[in-house]
């Protein structure tokens, strides 16, 4: 019962999470889940045993991940590929509706009912090892050791607690900036190279603007305080943001972090480059309103689709000094308390693989975790995709990778951004609340 307690309040704090991955309708079934069965009949327990004649039923693994077709198309083609290779185990795949992911997973992993293997934020990973929900990944198939020696240290980081690898990265993301070259040019700005620093690039959003009547008709930079931005930020200004030894966020002491939100936030308060009233930021950018963003290199392969017509520039993100620290969000692959061990990891094993995340890079615009894949010559042909993957070189793992600690600072930034408050007050609330969320339960 205390754990079930537990994990149900860990579904406050996935909900909302799944932003960072574009979503579309999918057919339900009865029960709310797009469900691709892979199994047979014969499949009818995730421990391999033997059948009336002698022979070996394959190991059955449950997989869930949260649905938008062109994941589900992707998942369902390398499950096929895997079986293939592994005929020894099949895997039943469940591509859950957005809405309904957190809802149907968190209390099915105090049950019987738990997927065997999953993807979940990076963040909830020591909450859900703490309550037992989830386990480590099998030694035998992935070291620890061969884990640190190949994988990007920001990719991994978060899904390591006490001393143990508990999943593998997906959906790997940093903060990179993109800017229209068609308004750059129209300024007299370098379209070809963008603005190297944040000075540069906070006068580039001002030169940008253009109201007319007092009213804004083309914004130089549609930022508003999105999280992963702002570490990133922070970091450069060299801000403590949290302490791990003491399992504190510390942000609202540091002189330096309200240095780094007063530069971030000027732009918006002092020099109006943006507000909300005018335009979505993401939908103004395609629109042609608004000539620069700080976002995932997910957008690399989202705007040709969704805005054919639209010229962009991609760099790193602005530097202060040498840095362009970026921040690093993702999700995990993990396997609940009930899988089979070695099966569901040599699964994540394979999910985790040079080929399958050279297709992640190449179809989706997800970021490789493996430190091969950063001097890939094939990835890096195009030069936008060359720009993201180097991001990675000055990378750090975000300390705010659970929706609920997420909401706690978007509520704060907003404060900032549109109130007349002390930010030293807000960020003190903020660090106060954050703290206590630490405490809570998954």
């Amino acid at each position: 019962m205390k754990k079930m307690a537990s994990l149900l309040v860990a579904a406050a704090l996935v909900a909302g999470g799944l932003s960072g991955c574009t979503k579309a309708p999918a057919k339900e079934t009865a029960g709310g889940a797009v469900s691709q069965e892979k199994t047979t009949d014969q499949e009818k327990t995730t421990a391999e045993k033997e059948n009336g004649g002698g022979e070996k039923t394959p190991v059955s693994l449950t997989y869930w991940q949260h649905s938008s077709a062109a994941r589900d198309e992707m998942m369902t083609a390398l499950v096929k590929t895997f079986e293939e290779q592994n005929p020894d185990i099949k895997v039943k795949l469940e591509f859950i509706p957005e809405g309904d992911y957190s809802q149907k997973l968190i209390p099915a992993l105090a049950t019987d009912t738990a997927p065997d293997v999953f993807q979940i934020q990076s963040g909830m990973v020591a909450k859900l090892a703490q309550t037992g929900a989830i386990k480590p990944l099998a030694e035998e198939v992935m070291s620890a050791d061969s884990i640190t020696a190949d994988f990007v240290p920001a990719a991994v980081d978060g899904l390591k607690y006490d001393g143990k690898y508990y999943g593998m990265p997906t959906d790997l993301q940093t903060i990179v900036m993109l800017w229209n070259k068609k308004l750059v040019a129209e300024a007299g700005l370098d379209a070809e190279k963008g603005p190297q620093t944040w000075d540069e690039f906070f006068d580039w959003s001002r030169k940008l603007t253009k109201t007319e009547g007092g009213k804004l008709v083309q914004s130089g930079w549609g930022g508003k305080g999105y999280a992963p931005e702002v570490l990133s930020i922070i970091k450069q200004y060299g801000g403590a943001f949290y302490d791990d030894a003491a399992g504190q966020y510390v942000f609202a002491d540091d002189p330096k972090v309200l240095e780094a939100i007063e530069a971030y936030t000027a732009p918006y308060k002092t020099d109006k480059v943006y507000n909300t009233e005018f335009v979505k930021n993401w939908a103004g950018f395609r629109q042609g309103l608004i000539g620069l963003m700080l976002g995932h290199p997910a957008m690399i392969g989202n705007l040709p689709q969704t805005a054919p017509d639209l010229d962009f520039g991609v760099g790193l993100i602005p530097a202060k000094g040498d840095s362009h620290a970026t921040c690093v969000t993702s999700w995990g692959y993990v396997m609940s308390a009930k899988a089979p061990d070695e099966a569901a990891t040599r699964f994540i094993q394979f999910l985790s693989s040079d080929d399958v995340e050279r297709q992640w890079t190449e179809k989706t615009g997800e970021l490789p975790a493996r430190k091969a894949l950063l001097e890939d010559a094939g990835l890096k042909s195009d030069p936008k995709v060359a720009v993201a993957i180097e991001s990675l070189n000055d990378s750090f793992v975000g300390a705010l990778q659970t929706s609920a600690l997420n909401t706690i600072w978007t509520e704060a930034m907003d404060r900032i951004l549109q109130t007349d408050e002390p930010i030293e007050t807000i960020l003190k609330d903020a660090q106060s609340k954050m703290n206590d969320e630490l405490k809570n339960p998954v």
